[in-house]
């Protein structure tokens, strides 16, 4: 116990440093953002405590750890605002005592983008800062991760990610490296508790600007409930200070029935409506837009394998709402 209260206290020292720092639109790569896997969504991203997961390289790094898998493949699909098209994948491998390893990566873009191509004249065009004149142009967001998790004990688990962060908008192309810390621990048979430290690298440059990507340090707790021995509930509640935001709060639960079929619900306290301080030529502004979420998840065994599916619906402000798609396959 001593050992992750040390490590959560020094990831809230860590945290400190950044908190006081509130102000929206300074980070880049805005998609390290946007959640992947439909379950952590339909909880309402109070992901933290979950376990045996390969998404949850994306979320904390401890969560990877495989106890009855020898493998395990997530893929999710998600139709983002303005039909981006955010996509990952990840897979994760059991080795005993040594631990789990994962390889994941997301993939966030879109193409065709009307291009609106402010040209010099022929005498100035020297001075010419883009030199493409094509109609249209794209851009694309990707993030290759390694992760490694393992027990270290009964009770806690320890995760690391590395983090490999590339972004191209039509002839420009910039790259960053980052690191993800993460711990879990069971205190009880029902109760868990888990913290992590996300994006903690490298800054994004393009030409002589440098913006930081999005740090963001979260605390989780989780109560599961057994009824019967073939119905559980579980309460997932975090605690999200990002570092151009106030502080978050989110929660969610998940109702699962004969180990097959779930169901799950969540919201973002302090998420939906929050406004920056605004300017000194504007008034304050809402800064994020998702609101309730709901989902649905099967799983299906058979015999050393096992397919699961899983769905998640986001409610997002003013704008249209998201749909993720989640599919899974297991290794026993």
């Amino acid at each position: 116990m001593k050992k992750i209260l040390l490590f959560i206290g020094l990831l809230i020292l860590n945290s400190i440093s950044f908190s006081q720092v509130r102000k929206s639109g300074i980070n880049s790569l805005a998609f390290l953002k946007v959640g992947v896997g439909a379950k952590q969504i339909g909880i309402g991203s109070a992901a933290t405590t979950l376990r045996g997961d390969p998404n949850m390289m994306f979320w904390n790094p401890a969560g990877i750890v495989l106890e009855n898998n020898k493998a395990s493949f997530t893929f999710t699909y998600n139709r983002w605002i303005a039909d981006i098209a955010h996509i990952a994948g990840g897979v994760t491998y059991n080795l005993g005592k040594v631990g789990t390893i994962g390889l994941g990566i997301i993939s966030f873009g879109l193409s065709n983008i009307t291009a609106d191509r402010d040209l010099l004249p022929p005498d100035l065009s020297y001075l010419q800062i883009d030199k493409q004149t094509s109609s249209t142009y794209s851009f694309r967001d990707i993030a290759v991760v390694l992760s490694y998790a393992r027990k270290v004990t009964d009770v806690l688990s320890l995760g690391v990610n590395f983090k490999y962060l590339h972004e191209r908008i039509d002839d420009l192309s910039a790259n960053a490296f980052a690191i993800d810390l993460g711990a879990n621990y069971k205190i009880t048979s029902f109760w868990d508790i888990g913290a992590r430290l996300s994006n903690l690298g490298s800054d994004i440059k393009y030409y002589d600007i440098s913006s930081p990507i999005p740090l963001s340090f979260s605390i989780g707790t989780s109560f599961h409930y057994t009824y019967q021995g073939s119905f559980t509930g579980g309460l997932f509640i975090d605690f999200v200070q990002p570092q151009d935001l106030p502080q978050l709060f989110f929660t969610g639960i998940e109702l699962n029935a004969w180990n097959m079929f779930s169901l799950r619900a969540g919201y973002k306290f302090n998420y939906s409506g929050t406004k920056d301080k605004g300017t000194s030529w504007r008034g304050p502004i809402e800064t994020t837009i998702e609101g309730f979420s709901a989902g649905i998840g099967a799983r299906l065994e058979l015999g050393n394998y096992g397919v699961s599916f899983d769905y998640a619906f986001t409610q997002m402000k003013l704008l249209d709402n998201v749909h993720r798609i989640t599919v899974g396959f297991n290794l026993k």
